[in-house]
Formats: C-alpha cells, sequence, structure tokens
C-alpha cells in the first residue's frame, strides 16, 4: 500500500531544496518529469537525464523503480544526480 510522505529534493547545481508531499509509489521517472515540469531542474534528457539518490539509505534509484524501493521515507533528502557520459568518446 503506498503512503504519502514528506521528503526534500536537492538540486544537483543550485544547492536549493524543495520539501514536497508525494506518494511513495511514485517511479523515479515520475518525480523527474514533476521536477523539470515545475522548473526546480532542467530538462537534461540529450545528456543522459537523471538518478534519484536516497541519502539516508544510499541507494539510488531511476526509471521505474520507485521512492519506496529506494527506502524513502518522510523527512527524507533525496539528491538530484545527473546522468554523465564520462570517458565517452566523442
Amino acid at each position: 500500500m503506498a503512503n504519502v510522505i514528506n521528503v526534500t529534493f536537492l538540486n544537483p547545481t543550485t544547492d536549493q531544496s524543495m520539501e514536497v508531499q508525494v506518494d511513495d509509489s511514485m517511479t523515479a521517472t515520475a518525480v523527474l518529469n514533476e521536477l523539470i515540469s515545475s522548473g526546480f531542474i532542467p530538462d537534461n534528457a540529450a545528456q543522459g537525464g537523471y538518478s534519484l539518490l536516497v541519502k539516508t539509505t544510499q541507494k539510488q534509484i531511476s526509471g521505474s523503480q520507485t521512492l519506496a524501493e529506494g527506502g524513502a521515507v518522510s523527512g527524507s533528502p533525496i539528491r538530484v544526480i545527473p546522468a554523465t557520459d564520462a570517458g565517452r568518446p566523442s
């Protein structure tokens, strides 16, 4: 059963934070789409997108993984992690 939790998202480039109430059954993709549409983070799909790191559990989630699968509970800080192409030949 899904739970509504209060979490804090942390922006990777601006050090801004956003406290929100979310359903822990939301997928990483759904959360990231909401953060992009609200202007909290820019759309970086061309650079590979983002994943989320639940800081209290140190679990990284992406795609169809849910906040609950990452161990997010009320009070969890969640860092947005930009994907990188480090080491990829151009």
